[in-house]
């Protein structure tokens, strides 16, 4: 294999000082775009000097800037990735295609998205819808409501348990640790390593003491040193499927705070005021792109669709047209090869919606020919379900979108994200109906998978749930005047 055309990239990131013993290479790809992934072997005290460095580092530097100076420099960082010949953004679309599958095109148009969510402007908007005062809070005890002075303090070490199926979703809550001045000791996916060292990379070129709070690592679950992650840290992000995050929970002290983003589940909803002449093509082209963007790996993407009946468009008309634009979708950006559990897995489910085709005629598959790229399955029924994603959708008729919430309750706990296409004068009641089933974003069709800066993640607040609170209650702030010599 000549030289020249292999990749070689670190897919960690350590502080200044470490060095560790035993470097490793993993190649992925094939001869014409060969990779090769360097990391670590990590021991046990190789994790302990790490965590030493970070929080170190996290007290002498990082505490030190106030929330506005950390913005900054994030945001310097975010500006090199939105220049296309930037060195690393240019390795980022070369490799994470490799690694992951996902089509190269697709995912430099998601990066481009996903990127500009850092900028100034959303960091200090996201920063002040969490926190209030821009952040002023963590940096200095400020006025409160009920008369005295409050102050915001991070926890003094974030363990992140990063997932790997949407390249660039960790720089999230890797940034947010950030914000409120905490170190993180972060653990990747070998499904996708790259996007959170790369970034690392990033701010080591505009300030290299901030990136020194940051320790990036990949390993395999279960390595003996990460019980001590879990002892050292005293806040846990995990972020994976149900089994990842219960594995976590069961293993971390009872004292820890552990904030958990695991399996959701999203779907969308379509009135039958848009599926007019002068709507239904934008509409569905809309969905197809929220179904194809990262082959609904994302728990924001939609897994089922509910249409209303009784309209210009029919239902096998919605169905039919929704088929061809992910069959375009597929001819313009690929699917990601599967696993042949999943394949297995789409296969069941159509064979299982074609016997009750059979059956009771109120069922309808449509599927790419001689593979498992896209399926739609229409059902002339209400009903609700999970999806085996890599494009599978499923289609319910309603007589009335009020009749939904009946059908999500048993899913209260999995739901998330909900696109929506109704007339204004149907949205607030329709949120509202939504939002008491337990729905916590709603977002148009065709933003699915782009999140505003400021939303609340699961229906959670983001930097508020990271912070511990101190308060000056006003009495003391009163008592204490008694002791100013100069006051009579």
């Amino acid at each position: 294999m000549s030289s020249e055309k292999t990749t070689q990239i670190n897919i960690f990131s350590v502080p200044e000082g470490i060095v560790f013993s035993d470097i490793t290479e993993k190649e992925v790809g094939d001869e014409a775009r060969p990779v090769i992934l360097r990391h670590p072997k990590v021991t046990e005290q190789e994790i302990s000097d790490i965590i030493k460095k970070i929080t170190y580092n996290r007290h002498s530097y990082l505490q030190q800037l106030t929330v506005n100076e950390i913005i900054d420099i994030i945001s310097r960082a975010v500006e090199k990735w939105t220049d296309p010949e930037y060195h690393l953004r240019k390795l980022a679309e070369q490799a994470i295609p490799v690694v992951t599958g996902y089509d190269a095109n697709q995912f430099t148009l998601e990066l481009k998205n996903f990127i500009r969510l850092f900028r100034k402007k959303e960091l200090k908007r996201f920063v002040n819808a969490d926190l209030g005062h821009s952040g002023a809070i963590l940096d200095e005890f400020q006025p409160n409501l009920s008369g005295g002075f409050s102050k915001f303090y991070g926890p003094d070490l974030i363990f992140q348990i990063f997932s790997g199926n949407v390249p660039g979703i960790q720089l999230w809550t890797l940034i947010m640790g950030l914000l409120v001045k905490s170190p993180t000791l972060g653990k990747t996916s070998f499904a996708e390593p790259i996007m959170p060292a790369l970034f690392v990379q990033t701010l080591a070129e505009i300030d290299p003491k901030l990136s020194n709070t940051i320790a990036i690592l990949p390993w395999h679950s279960g390595e003996k040193f990460e019980s001590l992650c879990l002892e050292q840290a005293d806040t846990i992000i995990v972020c994976g499927g149900k089994e990842s995050v219960a594995s976590v929970k069961s293993k971390a002290p009872l004292n820890k705070k552990i904030l958990s983003y695991g399996y959701k589940i999203g779907f969308a909803v379509v009135g039958k005021e848009a599926l007019t002449p002068d709507h239904y093509g934008q509409v569905i082209k809309k969905l197809a792109e929220d179904i194809t963007t990262y082959d609904q790996q994302a728990c924001l993407a939609p897994q089922s669709v509910f249409i209303e009946d009784d309209g210009i468009m029919t239902p096998q008309e919605f169905a039919s047209i929704l088929a061809n634009e992910l069959n375009n979708s597929q001819i313009k950006y690929p699917r990601a090869p599967i696993q042949e559990a999943d394949k297995i897995a789409i296969k069941k489910m159509r064979q299982e919606a074609e016997i009750m085709a059979i059956k009771s005629g109120n069922t309808l598959v449509l599927r790419s020919d001689n593979s498992t790229d896209w399926t739609v399955v229409l059902h002339h029924n209400i009903g609700f379900r999970a999806s085996p994603l890599n494009r599978t959708i499923h289609i319910y008729v309603v007589n009335d979108l009020t009749e939904i919430p009946s059908v999500l309750i048993p899913y209260q706990q999995y739901l998330q994200s909900a696109g929506v296409a109704v007339a204004p004068n149907r949205l607030f009641s329709l949120a509202g109906i939504l939002g008491e089933v337990g729905v916590n974003r709603m977002s148009a069709l065709g933003k699915m998978n782009h999140v505003a800066s400021g939303w609340h993640h699961d229906g959670r607040f983001n930097l508020l749930d990271l912070v511990r609170v101190t308060d000056i209650e006003w009495g003391l702030e009163n008592f204490s005047e008694i002791f100013d010599p100069d006051v009579e």
